[in-house]
């Protein structure tokens, strides 16, 4: 799609990580996963976000050939990164209603 269409993909920006959130260049390969699949989830009807779901999470895994050993920990991070974006959200509505 890229080749027929390559400022389609230009069009929606990449997020731009606030400057603490630098760590080591291997982060960055969870986080990205992260965005990759961050819609990847249910949404509830009153504002309610599920966990990215485990069949997502093993679809990519597929397709970038993770298995094993490297499938748990790429699970476990891209959750606990997931984890925490459910908390931001979860504080964020806290402040709205309160």
């Amino acid at each position: 799609m890229r080749a027929s269409e390559p400022d389609a993909f230009d069009a929606i920006p990449a997020p731009k990580p606030p400057p603490e959130a630098s760590g080591p260049e291997w982060y960055g390969y969870y986080i990205r996963a992260w965005h990759f699949l961050r819609y990847d989830r249910q949404f509830g009807a009153f504002g309610g976000e599920s966990p990215i779901s485990f069949q997502a999470l093993d679809v990519y895994a597929r397709r970038y050939h993770i298995e094993g050993v490297a499938f748990d920990i790429f699970r476990a991070l891209v959750m606990a990164i997931d984890a925490e974006w459910l908390d931001h959200l979860h504080e964020l509505q806290k402040q709205k209603s309160g």
